[in-house]
């Protein structure tokens, strides 16, 4: 029997760190299912690690594929993990993270519903030294969510391959919250959604060199560059104007940071984008009030939009 379900992680510079995921997918109880490893051209020993693993845990009902793609950046080294894939069904994690032991089968027992869904998804459990947080996926304004609190981050579906490819792959330009981008032209396809209930299938551990990063304004000029391009794929003044408002979120969040000169430009932006003077006092509020960290600006303005 072939596997249905395909697992693709993109890799760079894992070498000390990325066993404890090879490991958590090898645990897992689907088979027979498909791991789709991509080195992305890292400066160390990761790529021998990982052909080292494929020999040693590659078998019957758990196949394991290594590749190389040196085009930098994880959209592109993801994309060619799609390019590589020949199952039905696939889902995109992270090389720093972990998967419960039942997480691949609950995944696509779900896609395997009658109901015939596109994308499923679950709550994953993100991992900080003073706890743990639960990040929540959505099925109901679902294009809110996913701008606003990233509801369809790279570990928390699993799609149809062809829903992926019809959508045109990752971005290779999007150099930051590149699966909220993917996750926006996913969702202007009107895909059939569904939820897994329970507890989280995913443990994210967030560090200063993971893909999840923990300072936004590290690189000030990725997630600009990310609404930008999200701006353009969406038709709808209604939902253009989620996008500014999520600048003038971010916008706070860079000013909390320190960056106060990204965080002024940014905010700029937002306001010169919008037409309504009501809206743009929004924004401003948003952005003080995330400055302040003060939390829950997003929800308290959400009845607004």
């Amino acid at each position: 029997m072939s596997a249905r379900l395909s697992i693709i992680i993109p890799v760079y510079n894992r070498e000390g760190i990325v066993l404890r995921t090879l490991e958590s997918v090898e645990r897992q109880t689907l088979r027979p299912l498909k791991l789709i490893l991509v080195d992305n051209g890292s400066k160390d020993g990761t790529l021998a690690v990982l052909e080292q693993w494929r020999q040693e845990h590659a078998a019957p009902g758990f196949e394991v594929e290594v590749y190389s793609e040196p085009v930098p950046g994880a959209c592109a080294a993801r994309n060619k993990g799609l390019q590589m894939a020949d199952t039905e069904f696939v889902m995109f994690f992270d090389s720093d993270d972990e998967m419960t032991p039942d997480h691949a089968r609950d995944m696509l027992e779900a896609l395997e519903r009658p109901s015939r869904p596109d994308i499923v998804g679950r709550d994953v459990s993100i991992c900080f030294p003073k706890g743990v947080k639960i990040k929540r996926f959505y099925t109901r304004n679902v294009l809110w969510h996913n701008l606003m609190q990233g509801s369809m981050a790279t570990p928390m579906y699993a799609a149809r391959t062809e829903l992926f490819r019809r959508a045109g792959g990752w971005d290779n330009s999007v150099m930051a919250w590149n699966d909220i981008e993917l996750g926006t032209r996913l969702l202007a396809l009107s895909p059939r959604i569904e939820r897994i209930a329970g507890a989280s299938g995913v443990l994210v551990h967030p560090t200063e060199q993971s893909i999840t990063g923990t300072r936004l304004s590290a690189h000030p000029e990725y997630r600009p560059h990310s609404l930008d391009t999200i701006e353009s794929n969406l038709k709808l003044s209604r939902q253009q104007r989620f996008v500014r408002l999520r600048r003038a979120h971010l916008a706070g969040i860079y000013g909390a940071e320190g960056a106060a000169a990204e965080a002024e430009k940014l905010l700029g932006v937002a306001l010169a984008g919008e037409p309504s003077a009501f809206y743009r006092l929004l924004f401003r509020l948003t952005a003080a009030l995330t400055r302040r960290r003060i939390p829950g600006a997003l929800r308290l303005f959400r009845i607004f939009f």
